[in-house]
């Protein structure tokens, strides 16, 4: 993991027979990148498109079928599908498979889609009916006898009908206005949805009564008529009645057919629930065709570049010949290893774990390193909890922190089980700058004997003494300066490990005038500084001749080296190291800028020169493809001796690379560009020492503000009715204080020391040697793709 593993570039050509078997087994195997060779073509122009579409066409039809049974409370007994199950049946089809589960889904989910649609229109009538009851009943009891006089001979005519609740206020203004005030409108809830209506209204003419049915057609959810004597009222009723039995029957019964048709999905098949089963072999063949599609056609061949780990070469050729083996009527593949095109970068790809990964991704989210460039994440495990750990040090925060990060580990949390092993090190890094802080809920705790009154002379174990704790100029004088220390440190190793990279890819240019200037610039300055910090802690000054430690910086740059105030030493050698260590600091800025600007000169020079005597060494099929009627069984094969021997040409690649990654980097025309670039690189080194350290007080600035938030929540909400001799305040104090700890500190401030962490590595750490623009390792894995497929569709 420190650095990416090293890749070979190989070229692959398959006879149509057998192009399935071969890409099927590789996504299997999950150890190579298949290259795009038309990255630019639309995928409907692409040869397999068609197979695309139709996988995903049939995965819609499963998720609706899913969706629609977990709606319909069918899917009790349902479980998803062991992914490794599903893996070890990787030589049980063939290509012809997909027709056969077309033709299955196809069939089994438009009769569950008929069986569907029958119950919803076996629903809707049934809610019909049953609505209908109740508006009779409810007239029947609102309007009494009246219901049932002939609207020709009663002065009164009446209109019910279905309403949504959110429609009643505009439905009571619209008859209101229609009828100008000459109606009532009676409204009862039925349910969370709808409500029953019912308009009376005298004989206002064909006119207006016209506009009233129109109102009542245009909002009633259904037509509804009211009986004309006691004798239809009950007839209707019963009818009605009859139907609804009726109804709820065939709903029953449409039920139970679905669940029969989810039953027939859900019967086990090797190891996993049928529909899991074809959905995860769908998402497989989708992948395989989309892989398929990245490949060139020529004739009945399909010819193909890959990159593959060197250490799995050996897997893949395995896999090859296995294939051969099984399948003695169709050709094997040929493959063949190539050095790679000039313009192709070769991917990053690391193995990683469980614990390794949140890291990663980390690092990936500001950018992919370089090939075989020093990986950010080795360093990030420990670096990024501690920084937050300094931020966020507490005994009892960081140890509840910890037992969470304990809990996810030991029980799965969908939201936060990733990031388990990154919550559990901030958790522990907190309580152990806790104990360094002496500082538990802002109490300082007395473990071991103070030393502040002792009579004989005698060093706390371990941590700050408890007698000063409670010292704000104390703690914060010490954090500021804890921060300062922590800030080169930091810096120093993300030189160093640019300094190794340089050292790994033996560019000795880079080296000398960029590591070392680097290295000496950061050491006279911060590192300086650094030494007259800890020299002081370790000096009993009197207060009155203490040095100032930023006086004497800023003394140090405006008069030459030489002490205004007190000295940290006695003799002058203090002035003589101070006016050599800004001697060497003034050396080292131009030491990093003019011989870059003149190996860059050159290198362009060279770069014209060689223009047009370079070679494309893109695929030559011509060396690959066999004359027609010959058996293309050959697989070339090499063994680890033979790759051993390679290994001697891999760091001239990387060399080859970084140079052309270098030539990106400065694609200028002129030397006057080369000046204006490096110069500014030059200064954005040399001030950005200056502002990165600065940006490090953070850690200063966010310890102290929690240890303070925690020391006036305490003393507001507990101490306060302790002293008072309040139980009653008490209890009440120490709710609200526990839930202001949890919501403030704990949610909202550790949120900020994550983010604040996270931009220290990002910028005042990895700038010093990570370039962030490398490619990343897109492996062709049937089993990652389907849980990325999985894991998307739970969220």
């Amino acid at each position: 993991m420190f650095r990416s593993q090293e890749m070979s570039y190989f070229q692959l050509v398959m006879p149509q027979d057998s192009a399935w078997t071969i890409m099927d087994q590789l996504g299997y195997l999950s150890k190579v990148e298949i290259i795009d060779h038309n990255p630019n073509e639309a995928l409907i122009n692409r040869p397999f498109a068609n197979y695309v579409k139709r996988c995903d066409d049939l995965i819609v039809k499963i998720e609706n079928m899913l969706q629609v049974a977990k709606n319909s409370n069918l899917l009790s007994n349902y479980k998803r599908g062991n992914l490794k199950q599903f893996t070890k049946q990787q030589n049980s089809h063939t290509h012809t498979y997909l027709d056969k589960i077309e033709e299955d889904i196809n069939k089994k989910t438009s009769s569950f889609q008929e069986q569907n649609k029958h119950l919803e229109q076996l629903i809707d009538q049934s809610e019909y009916i049953q609505n209908y009851i109740e508006i009779l009943l409810e007239s029947q009891k609102y309007l009494g006898d009246n219901v049932f006089q002939n609207q020709s001979i009663s002065k009164f005519e009446a209109y019910v009908g279905i309403l949504k609740n959110q429609e009643q206020l505009q439905f009571h203004r619209v008859i209101f206005r229609v009828t100008k005030g000459n109606s009532f409108v009676h409204l009862k809830r039925m349910n969370e949805k709808q409500s029953i209506f019912i308009i009376l209204f005298p004989n206002i003419g064909n006119y207006g009564k016209s506009k009233i049915v129109k109102i009542v057609e245009q909002m009633s959810q259904g037509k509804f008529s009211l009986p004309q004597s006691q004798l239809e009222f009950e007839k209707k009723i019963n009818e009605l009645k009859i139907k609804q039995a009726e109804y709820i029957n065939l709903i029953q019964m449409t039920q139970n057919q679905l669940c029969k048709c989810i039953s027939n999905m859900m019967v086990i098949r090797n190891g996993l629930p049928l529909i899991e089963y074809y959905k995860f072999y769908l998402i497989k063949e989708k992948e395989l065709y989309k892989e398929l599609n990245k490949l060139k056609m020529q004739g009945r061949l399909f010819l193909g570049e890959l990159w593959v780990p060197t250490r799995d070469i050996q897997s893949l050729e395995q896999t090859l010949q296995l294939i051969k083996e099984q399948q003695l009527n169709n050709p094997g593949g040929q493959l063949a290893q190539r050095s790679p095109p000039d313009q192709l970068q070769k991917p990053t790809y690391f193995r990683l774990n469980e614990f390794t990964s949140i890291f990663q991704e980390i690092v990936n989210t500001y950018g992919i390193p370089r090939y075989q460039e020093i990986n950010p994440a080795i360093i990030t495990i420990i670096t990024f909890p501690f920084l937050f750990g300094v931020m966020f040090g507490d005994i009892g925060h960081g140890f509840v922190l910890f037992m969470f990060g304990c809990y996810l580990c030991l029980f799965k949390n969908r939201q936060f089980y990733r990031l388990r092993y990154l919550i559990l090190l901030m958790g522990l890094f907190s309580f152990y700058s806790g104990l360094i802080y002496n500082d538990y809920l802002s109490i300082s705790l007395n473990l071991f004997k103070t030393c502040l009154r002792s009579q004989e002379q005698c060093v706390y174990p371990f941590g700050i003494d408890p007698m000063w704790g409670g010292h704000l100029e104390f703690n914060d004088s010490f954090k500021m300066k804890l921060s300062i220390i922590i800030a080169f440190f930091h810096m120093l190793l993300g030189i160093v490990l640019s300094g190794l990279n340089y050292l790994f890819l033996e560019d000795w240019l880079r080296l000398f005038c960029k590591f070392i200037p680097q290295l000496l610039f950061l050491v006279c300055t911060i590192g300086y500084m650094v030494f007259l910090i800890v020299y002081k802690w370790l000096t009993n000054f009197e207060p009155k001749n203490a040095p100032s430690i930023i006086t004497t910086m800023i003394s140090m740059i405006l008069n030459l080296g030489r002490i205004s105030g007190p000295q940290m030493w006695e003799g002058d050698s203090q002035d003589y190291i101070q006016y050599c260590l800004l001697l060497i600091t003034i050396i080292s800025i131009p030491w990093m800028w003019f011989p870059t600007i003149i190996s860059h000169f050159l290198l362009k020079k060279s770069r014209q020169q060689n223009e047009g005597k370079r070679k494309t060494h893109r695929i030559d099929y011509g060396q690959l493809i066999e004359e027609p009627g010959i058996e293309m069984s050959q697989t070339f094969s090499y063994s680890h001796d033979q790759i051993n021997v390679k290994q001697n040409e891999h760091i001239a690649e990387i060399q080859d690379q970084t140079v052309q990654l270098q030539s990106k980097d400065i694609s200028h025309e002129g030397i006057q560009d080369i000046i204006v670039h490096e110069t500014i690189e030059t200064l954005e080194f040399v001030l950005g020492v200056l502002s990165n350290t600065a940006s490090y007080l953070r850690l200063w600035a966010l310890s102290l503000a929690h240890s303070q938030l925690s020391e006036v929540f305490f003393e507001l909400l507990l101490v306060q009715p302790i002293n008072h001799g309040q139980p009653i305040s008490l209890m009440i104090g120490f709710l609200f204080w526990a839930l202001i700890t949890f919501g403030v500190l704990m949610c909202m401030d550790s949120m900020e020391c994550f983010l604040h962490s996270l931009r220290l590595h990002w910028v005042e750490f990895q700038n010093k040697f990570f370039k962030g623009d490398g490619v990343q390792f897109n492996v062709y894995s049937f089993r990652d793709r389907i849980k990325e497929t999985v894991n998307l569709e739970q969220q």
